[in-house]
């Protein structure tokens, strides 16, 4: 049998805290425009929060989710390079026709 190489493990983690650190910078942003929308009551910045949540952190959360539970449920190769790509293009897409809604719409 052979041992994984202590670089991948390393490799590995930068990779979790580079996209751990863009999970916490994406949720500082929502957080602003959500307070936004609060201070305010303006509906344009609610739907900017809408879509920078699925276009940032929504598609962070389904990789981790997938790649945490994927070897524990023995997920095959289709689903990290097919179903884990099309469903976070699907949300992107709807997170950028909500941001667009939010710079389109009368407040």
């Amino acid at each position: 049998m052979v041992q994984p190489s202590m670089d991948l493990y390393v490799n590995y983690l930068v990779l979790l805290a580079v996209t751990l650190l863009a999970l916490v910078l994406s949720l500082a942003i929502v957080f602003q425009a959500y307070r936004g929308y609060r201070r305010n009551r303006s509906q344009p910045m609610l739907w900017l929060a809408v879509g920078l949540v699925l276009l940032t952190v929504v598609p962070f959360v389904i990789s981790l989710t997938v790649a945490s539970a994927g070897t524990a449920l023995g997920f095959g190769p289709v689903v990290y390079a097919y179903y884990v790509p099309i469903l976070n293009r699907l949300i992107e897409v709807v997170g950028l026709a909500c941001i667009l809604y939010s710079l389109y719409s009368r407040p």
